[in-house]
């Protein structure tokens, strides 16, 4: 059941992409091009103020970014002087353009980015304290490992890192009426050395505390509750081991809003323990879909918000949709803001592939805090007649659609690789087995929605099989001997065995 949060269902973030155009930029830019496209959207406005421990707004504490360096970094130093004369500063700038258009606003900080091909452009905090970060001065790491991706982060484990922080979120609502603060543990997800993150947890709590205590008096001095929110990992459980004591968070009162997962496996994400652990508190609970995934077909964001709405969310969390064009906040914000809004629209689910974890430039860090997913899977003979097995949740109320008449038909596709034309697959959904007949195949050129790949294999299913809630999915190779002696006689061809890297369920009605 849901626990929509009917005045923020949505929250949009943006990584301040203005901040990084030819300047000038003026406060008229910034209410024509971020502010006034979201006046007719339910979205809230998350706003990061940096990176690498250089902000691009009037901070007094935190460093400021320079004219030197980075393209991006250049253009926003111009620019954050241009507003600094024009208006104070970008940050007081779009605090008012926010209040006067009735949007919520929150800076959002990145409390450690692990950036592995940025390490040039980060700022000096990190290069004057080589000693305060997650790798030590002159310790050899094997490149391509976690350690060696989280290995420019800083070490909360000291100190000077956590005063650092503290004074810099503080600002924020000291300085600033706004309505509340974000700390995003997921840019990137890593605090403390791998091996001493668990043991060191009552830190970051300790950090988190001390911040909620400062935010209150400011609270209080206002007349005005001002939310703390925290962006963490796909799971308590695996949050808690990189140091991240969610649950004694929210059970403690420290935090207002929650926001789970990093966004690369939104499917796989289980929201519903979220949901029961902020049981008996004010907190509430965000889904996170992340836009480089990629993940901006319409038919998956309704099939991934359908099923955060089911689940008990409070909102959905898009991180990376900044870049959308405004036509498309106006459509797909307001779609997916209201469960109501997606009955009978076309929907994808999806089984998802790890191999999303190892995005270009931060995939080490992200896989700090990833949990293992389903695919893929390679299919290898078993010593049974049974296949590999694979879980999905379906969301919609197909049975409901069924009785109505008005679903016009379910797919059930495969992306695969190394899957020869003599190659076909045996498919059961809940014990039952597809009929063959209803199977076609289409190579990478062809598409079905956000299915593309070497190899597609689809199958037209209805319900029953297929229900509402977990689904089981049996998958079978059956392969004739001749071209599998073939294969396994050429030397070039050491294991050809065929390779699921994504399953999806599309759900389509009659329009």
């Amino acid at each position: 059941m849901s626990h929509r949060n009917s005045e923020r269902p949505i929250i949009l973030t943006d990584d301040a992409w203005i901040m990084g155009e030819q300047p000038p930029i003026s406060v008229k830019d910034l209410k024509e091009k971020m502010i006034d496209p979201l006046k007719n959207t339910p979205a809230a406005l998350w706003w990061s103020i940096g990176d690498y421990e250089k902000y691009h707004i009037e901070t007094n504490v935190g460093e400021r970014v320079s004219n030197e360096g980075y393209s991006k970094d250049i253009n926003a130093a111009a620019i954050l002087e241009n507003l600094i004369t024009e208006s104070g500063g970008p940050l007081t700038s779009l605090v008012k353009l926010c209040k006067d258009a009735g949007i919520e606003f929150f800076p959002r900080v990145r409390m450690n980015s692990h950036y592995a091909y940025k390490v040039q452009y980060e700022g000096g905090y990190r290069n004057e304290h080589p000693d305060l970060l997650i790798g030590k001065p002159g310790e050899e790491i094997p490149e391509g490992t976690i350690d060696y991706g989280i290995r420019r982060g800083k070490n909360y484990t000291f100190k000077e890192n956590r005063d650092y922080m503290y004074a810099v979120i503080t600002e924020l609502f000291e300085r600033w009426d706004i309505d509340g603060v974000e700390l995003d543990f997921c840019r990137h997800p890593a605090m403390f050395r791998r091996e001493e993150a668990f043991q060191n947890r009552y830190l970051m709590t300790d950090l988190i505390k001390r911040v909620r205590a400062r935010m209150n008096e400011v609270g209080k001095e206002r007349n005005k509750k001002i939310l703390l929110a925290v962006r963490v990992g796909q799971t308590l459980n695996r949050s808690r081991e990189i140091g991240l004591d969610v649950r004694k968070w929210m059970k403690d009162g420290l935090v207002d809003i929650v926001t789970a997962g990093i966004g690369w496996m939104p499917f796989s994400l289980p929201l519903p323990e979220f949901v029961e652990a902020a049981k008996g508190t004010n907190c509430q609970i965000y889904g996170c879909i992340e836009g480089l995934r990629p993940h901006v077909d319409d038919t998956l964001l309704r099939g991934t918000a359908t099923k955060f709405w089911n689940q008990g969310a409070s909102g959905i969390h898009l991180y990376n949709y900044f870049t959308m064009h405004p036509q498309w906040w106006d459509r797909m914000l307001n779609e997916l803001s209201d469960p109501k809004n997606l009955t009978g629209l076309n929907t994808c689910y999806e089984i998802e592939d790890s191999g999303r974890y190892t995005y270009t430039g931060h995939g080490d860090a992200f896989q700090n805090a990833s949990i293992p997913e389903q695919l893929p899977a390679t299919l290898r003979d078993t010593l049974t007649d049974r296949g590999a097995i694979f879980e999905i949740e379906i969301s919609d109320d197909i049975e409901a659609a069924v009785k109505s008449k008005t679903l016009e038909t379910c797919v059930l596709g495969f992306q695969m690789d190394n899957f020869a034309p003599t190659h076909e697959l045996s498919v059961k959904i809940n014990g039952k087995s597809l009929n063959r007949q209803s199977t076609w195949t289409a190579n990478g050129s062809v598409e079905w929605g956000p299915m593309t790949g070497k190899r597609n294999v689809y199958f037209n299913i209805t319900s029953p099989p297929l229900k509402n809630g977990l689904n089981i999915i049996e998958v079978k190779l059956i392969e004739p001997k001749p071209y599998n002696y073939i294969l396994r006689e050429r030397k070039d061809e050491e294991d050809r065995a065929p390779i699921i890297r994504k399953i999806h369920v599309h759900v389509l009605y009659k329009h």
